[in-house]
């Protein structure tokens, strides 16, 4: 049994899950969290379809000495689609705030370009937070020297790590802004393997995931066709991202080209992505959150850390299963 465990920074409960079967559980250690410098944030994408991942990533950071400490926590954008959901998420930054400044952290790197404007916009007008510093994984990972195999990519993409591979950036939507991700995943890719699409940077065009929250399905599509057909178009071999959310769309609502992750490249882990949809089910909250969210009608499934409830219960437990709703999560002690 593959099994990864984490003791999350902001909370100090343990959380494990069994990856073959996605269930977690969540052990309320009962204790104050330990002081963290630097956290690696990998965001709700990455631990529901790629815990290998998170665990490889967190080994590299954490062999580096880049940081000292995880958190499995979400940033809280998902929750502004929640009934309710501009107070609940004001709610949870709140609560977020307090425990970064009681924490004394001083840096987040952040997998997801969707949690790294999150923070920063949840951090920026409150003294506790403002000068919190937050990285994106990708330009952390190229400024320790790591670059992507081009064997590797051809191996895992075309299926011949003899062959020349062509990929082309798709670069997020959260990410026009600052342009980090996009700047990092060009300094992973192999010189002579990347080709950029006629949309990219700050004019590229959304994978779809966006509209796809919101329940706009056609429209989502249709943001992945024309990513997909760009891509075609300049001969690449495969689309390559530094989103999750965008890496599951583009191979979901397209059939141009497959995506890739550049995590995937990067540790020579494939994942299988016809099937990653039915891990996409799990968030973690705080638990004075999720009182909250199950009040609100939610389909989603969160499950709860380091709040005043359930403190010191041990094996508290959820699963990254649609069938399980949050009255569902509620009965199970979560």
């Amino acid at each position: 049994m593959e099994t990864f465990q984490f003791v999350d920074a902001l909370t100090g409960d343990v959380v494990t899950q069994d990856y073959a079967t996605g269930e977690v559980f969540v052990e309320a250690s009962g204790d104050a969290p330990r002081q963290a410098r630097s956290v690696f944030f990998p965001g709700c994408s990455l631990i529901n379809y790629a815990m290998p991942l998170v665990d490889a990533v967190y080994q590299t950071l954490q062999q580096h000495e880049v940081v000292d400490g995880i958190s499995v926590l979400c940033c809280g954008k998902i929750l502004s689609y929640e009934p309710g959901g501009d107070g609940i998420r004001a709610s949870f930054e709140e609560q977020l705030r307090e425990h970064v400044a009681a924490c004394g952290i001083e840096r987040f790197v952040c997998a997801c370009p969707n949690c790294v404007k999150a923070l920063r916009d949840a951090f920026a007008d409150d003294p506790r937070t403002s000068d919190v510093e937050i990285a994106v994984l990708p330009a952390v990972l190229a400024d320790l020297g790591y670059r992507i195999d081009a064997a590797t990519a051809a191996d895992l993409v075309v299926g011949d790590a003899g062959k020349q591979v062509m990929l082309c950036p798709h670069d997020s939507c959260p990410d026009r802004e600052y342009g980090e991700f996009a700047d990092g995943l060009r300094a992973l890719l192999p010189e002579g393997c990347w080709v950029d699409p006629e949309h990219c940077r700050r004019h590229s065009v959304c994978c779809g995931s966006l509209p796809r929250a919101a329940g706009k399905t056609a429209a989502a599509d249709k943001c992945a066709e024309l990513c997909g057909r760009e891509s075609h178009e300049v001969q690449a071999d495969a689309i390559v991202t530094a989103c999750m959310s965008c890496a599951f769309q583009l191979n979901l609502a397209q059939k141009h080209l497959p995506a890739v992750h550049f995590l995937e490249l990067l540790y020579a882990w494939r994942l299988n992505w016809a099937s990653a949809g039915m891990w996409m089910r799990l968030r973690f909250l705080f638990d004075e959150t999720l009182g909250v969210t199950r009040r609100a009608g939610s389909t989603r499934t969160f499950a709860g850390l380091g709040g005043c409830s359930g403190a010191g219960d041990a094996d508290q437990r959820t699963a990254a299963d649609p069938s399980i709703s949050d009255d569902d999560v509620a009965d199970i002690g979560l």
